[in-house]
């Protein structure tokens, strides 16, 4: 039976009336949630639009660094690439796969680095080559919120990328701060943390969820998280 053949008989199948099930945590509370297929297929096509504003093309090369467990953010991200064209690979944010970052970057034409936290940036620091050396040709970083101060004397563009309880919020080259969905999210901030509601149906309601993410909100659906600072 050929690949085509069985694709096909595949796409008959009764399908799952949700994409996943996913959760995060802030501070002390933890939150799980439905994701359905519609909106998950809509969130691919905002990252899409975002990746592409970016200047991202195919044939482009880009690395990812994320875990298992974040399906819900990389997930639309590495969706979005394929569509795009880009080729991507993928490293674990934690310290002990910072090598595997290292090595793609040395090895690799590496144009941009998404979700890019500090656990990895600080296991670079000490270790050869220089972490400057490493991101000299890279474009631009994708930075989570502990490690922008670090990387913005190590990389040419840094920009922001933040999960933000269901949400997902992702800057864009020259443009300050990152944005939201906002056909899909509203954000506020509370006490210094932000905060998201979704304005269009999904699997799961949200009524100024608290994201664990600190920062302040620029203008409507654009975010500055605070640099350095990890989520509560």
């Amino acid at each position: 039976m050929s690949r085509a053949t069985m694709t096909a008989a595949a796409a008959t199948l009764p399908r799952s009336p949700l994409y996943g099930i996913a959760g995060w945590r802030a501070g002390t509370d933890e939150f799980e949630y439905e994701i359905g297929w519609d909106e998950f297929e809509r969130d691919v096509d905002w990252t899409e639009s975002l990746l592409a504003a970016a200047g991202l093309r195919s044939g482009d090369l880009v690395l990812i660094t994320g875990q298992n467990c974040e399906g819900p953010w990389i997930g639309p991200v590495a969706h979005a690439l394929r569509r795009i064209g880009v080729t991507y690979t993928c490293a674990e944010v934690w310290s002990f796969d910072a090598r595997r970052t290292s090595m793609f970057l040395q090895r690799l034409p590496i144009r941009a680095v998404i979700g890019l936290c500090g656990d990895t940036v600080a296991a670079l620091e000490p270790e050869q080559p220089p972490i400057a050396e490493l991101f000299k040709n890279v474009e631009f970083v994708w930075g989570r919120p502990d490690a922008l101060a670090w990387l913005t004397s190590v990389a040419s563009e840094v920009i922001p990328f933040a999960p933000l309880g269901p949400a997902l919020a992702m800057g864009l080259p020259g443009k300050p701060g990152a944005a939201v969905n906002p056909d899909e999210w509203t954000v506020d901030s509370e006490a210094g943390q932000l905060v998201v509601t979704n304005v269009r149906e999904r699997a799961s309601s949200f009524d100024r969820a608290p994201t664990g993410v600190r920062g302040q909100v620029l203008s409507e659906g654009v975010i500055a998280p605070d640099p350095g600072v990890e989520s509560d």
